[in-house]
């Protein structure tokens, strides 16, 4: 069912992109993003992997809308778009290794490729770290890095977007 509505809400977002209002899901995944980082911040873990889930779901039209602008990024981003759903199931180091360092991902052609992976890949780490448990203050301050980094990857890709 999931999965249905994953398809359904990229259809659906991506046929906003082509009515010309590709800055409603990127308003969105701001908001997103920022209420995560409350979450994260407030060290409560209740709600944290559905949020997270959420943001990754938000990325999925984003990732669809850079493949028009980004055409080089396209057989990148089908990989990256393929394992959505599997990458907040594997272990962190997994996830380091084969999707933030690329090695389960078609070689980079482009540096802008990276950013907007980077939207799906670092919301998707939160929610495998919350599927885990955040118990230290190491894991809290991990958590609040990785949507640091949404937040600065998402700035590059809006401006690449929205040109």
């Amino acid at each position: 069912m999931k999965n249905i509505a994953s398809f359904a809400l990229l259809i659906g977002l991506t046929s906003f992109t082509h009515a010309g209002t590709s800055t409603d899901h990127l308003s969105i995944y701001k908001t997103q993003a920022e209420e995560l980082m409350t979450m994260i911040e407030s060290k409560k873990i209740d709600g944290i992997e559905s949020k997270a889930d959420a943001l990754v779901e938000t990325s999925k039209p984003i990732v669809a809308m850079a493949k028009s602008v980004l055409p080089q990024c396209n057989e990148y981003f089908d990989a990256l778009i393929e394992a959505a759903e599997i990458i907040p199931t594997l272990a962190l180091d997994a996830i380091e290794t084969d999707y933030h360092a690329d090695g389960k991902l078609p070689p980079l052609k482009d540096g802008s490729c990276y950013h907007v992976k980077d939207l799906l890949v670092h919301a998707a780490t939160v929610q495998a770290m919350a599927r885990i448990g955040i118990t230290t203050d190491k894991g809290w301050h991990n958590a609040e890095h990785e949507i640091e980094e949404v937040i600065e990857h998402f700035d590059i890709v809006k401006a690449s977007l929205t040109k």
